[in-house]
């Protein structure tokens, strides 16, 4: 039983919920975390880590058979990876739960509605008053008109993480981050997977070099991928399979699978918080908040997926500390949503921090960019994952770098030296003295800046 006055009320028990309230207690605020489900979010149990957990099974067995340990997917292998994410995803809950419990962070096991700016009802029966309130209920999968998911056939990411065996037809509707990571997960499970865009290209939103690369990538892996394509809202059910119908080009085709995954995009969870009774706004599914986090109504936060894109853990967590700080009055810089980076855990992996080559054309600084083939990699060598490339785009009159297009091996985590340089404002001329390991992935990046720089042995 919980019910009396705190601090802040956060609602949501998410990346960004529970980094909130650990936030408010280090600053010797008095917080509430309310969350009806398990605290986590859909990161720890529908989203991040057991999709991980499972695309680093499927890396692992892709690995044996390029090593030729495997010719092909042992008996049973779904059943290894559904128990590898499992524990996967118990050990990580039990770690945020430490946390927490470390912290002394309440919660509050309940829904929670708002009767006002400052007062919310649990269900529980009980409420509480906090002098502010933060929204961090995060997101969902967006459905399609026309094609409702049943958890059998037409899929959503959640449905699709938990089937009791691997398809082995997928057609997968949206080519973005979870369509694609899905598509390259159930390649390595021998699948015959059918990728379905309405965009011109894969990744839309991202470097058109990287988003045709992933593309070659995945079809030599056996994909098909079909972009500019229009969904017709209408499914037939065969015996087996789904029919779906796609329009290209004013040309009608007709596409057949055992299992449909819609992955087109998620929407804020939004509904039912009572946010009539405050002047919250919710626009295009999402709450609409100004660059401190704040809401249209005083003292009320959003943060994470329901506060809008990018849809990203991290960045999530980043949100939440920025928030607490505000209601403090303490100064710090916004969070520039452009220097958070971006991965794609598909194999091979792309990942980007910064500015795409279009965008940057369009700043009228004077741009460049250098490009180098993971192809002359030694450690890429010893691998066997030689496909990809490293792209740095930079400003040529100051050397302060734009962006960093990464599609290869590891490029979770050369990302991160690319974002750390982007963050502290380190020029390439700068950037360039750094000293990287060999053999290593991360050498090509610092050849790569090299080359920007002028300093280069490859020039």
């Amino acid at each position: 039983m919980v019910e009396g006055s705190f601090d802040l009320v956060v609602i949501g028990g998410g990346v960004a919920g529970y980094t909130a309230a650990i936030s408010a207690i280090r600053h010797g605020l008095r917080p509430l975390l309310v969350e009806e489900g398990e605290v986590g979010g859909v990161c720890l149990h529908r989203g991040c880590i057991p999709t991980k957990a499972l695309l680093e099974g499927a890396g692992a067995l892709a690995a044996a058979q390029r090593w030729g340990f495997l010719c092909d997917p042992p008996p049973g292998i779904w059943d290894h990876l559904q128990q590898a994410k499992e524990r996967a995803v118990a050990q990580a809950h039990r770690n945020l739960l430490r946390l927490l419990e470390k912290h002394r962070v309440p919660v509050a096991r309940a829904r929670a509605r708002l009767l006002g700016p400052t007062r919310v009802a649990l269900s529980d029966g009980h409420q509480v008053e906090g002098r502010w309130i933060v929204l961090a209920t995060g997101s969902r999968p967006r459905q399609l008109p026309g094609l409702p998911t049943d958890g059998r056939h037409i899929l959503t990411s959640d449905h699709l993480l938990s089937l009791p065996s691997p398809p082995s037809d997928l057609l997968i509707v949206g080519g973005g981050a979870v369509g694609l990571e899905f598509a390259s997960l159930f390649l390595d499970m021998g699948a015959r997977v059918t990728v379905v865009e309405a965009m011109p290209r894969l990744l839309p939103s991202e470097d058109e070099e990287v988003s045709h690369g992933l593309r070659r990538a995945l079809e030599r892996r056996g994909a098909q991928v079909i972009t500019g394509a229009t969904l017709v809202p209408e499914a037939t059910f065969l015996k087996e399979e789904v029919e779906l119908t796609v329009e290209i080009e004013g040309v009608r085709r007709r596409l057949q699978a055992g299992h449909v995954l819609v992955a087109v995009g998620r929407v804020g969870n939004v509904e039912d918080l009572g946010l009539e009774s405050t002047a919250v706004e919710v626009r295009d599914g999402f709450i609409a908040v100004d660059e401190g986090l704040r809401t249209a109504q005083e003292g009320v936060y959003a943060i994470g997926d329901v506060a809008g894109g990018p849809l990203l853990a991290h960045k999530a967590a980043a949100e939440a500390t920025a928030a607490v700080a505000n209601m403090l009055g303490l100064r710090q810089k916004p969070l520039d949503r452009r220097r958070i980076p971006r991965v794609v855990y598909t194999r091979p992996q792309a990942a980007a921090v910064g500015l795409t080559m279009d965008e940057a054309l369009h700043t009228g600084l004077r741009v460049r960019a250098r490009r180098l083939s993971l192809r002359i990699n030694a450690m890429a060598a010893l691998r066997g994952e030689q496909e990809g490339f490293i792209k740095l785009i930079y400003d040529v009159d100051t050397g302060r770098v734009l962006g960093v297009h990464i599609l290869g091996p590891q490029a979770e985590e050369l990302i991160g030296e690319a974002a750390l340089a982007m963050e502290a404002d380190i020029p390439i001329q700068q950037w360039a003295q750094v000293v990287h390991p060999h053999p290593s992935i991360a050498e090509t990046l610092g050849e790569v800046v090299r080359m920007a720089h002028g300093s280069s042995i490859l020039l």
